[in-house]
């Protein structure tokens, strides 16, 4: 997750220019220009937020590639079985299995990734009606959710 900072930082920019924006807006009793501005707040998020997930699901790529080669190098199949599959060591592994290799899918936190990968998926296909929340709140979840992954 190295450019979840960045990214971060970036939105942070954003909205002060936003917040200032917003009040000259309202100021001027701007409607129209406030909803405009409200549109463009929104598109930013949407991405913004896609790209954040983006980085975790990198980090879970990640997890789970360090996890398939520790595995298959075990020399002892009771450990290695299953691992050393042609449907676990290729690229089109779909997401939530990877993320079920490295979390376990029991954990209160796989069902709030899940539900955020969805959200994820609708705003990175051009969705605008699943809200995407605080992007402050989606950061500490990424986090935390990253202390979880094992390999």
């Amino acid at each position: 997750m190295q450019k979840l900072p960045e990214i971060k930082a970036t939105y942070e920019w954003f909205f002060n220019h936003y917040q200032a924006e917003i009040e000259n807006r309202t100021r001027q009793n701007d409607l129209p220009g406030i909803d405009r501005l409200e549109a463009r707040r929104d598109v930013m998020e949407r991405g913004i937020f896609v790209l954040m997930f983006g980085q975790f699901e990198k980090e879970v790529d990640s997890r789970f590639q360090r996890a398939v080669a520790t595995r298959i190098a075990n020399p002892d199949w009771t450990q290695r079985r299953g691992w050393d599959s042609p449907f676990i060591s290729g690229n089109r592994v779909p997401f939530e299995t990877k993320l079920a290799m490295v979390l376990d899918s029991r954990s209160p936190s796989f069902g709030k990734i899940r539900q955020t990968y969805e959200t994820r998926n609708h705003c990175a296909h051009g969705g605008t009606t699943n809200p995407v929340g605080s992007i402050d709140s989606l950061a500490a979840d990424l986090y935390r959710w990253q202390s979880e992954l094992r390999t």
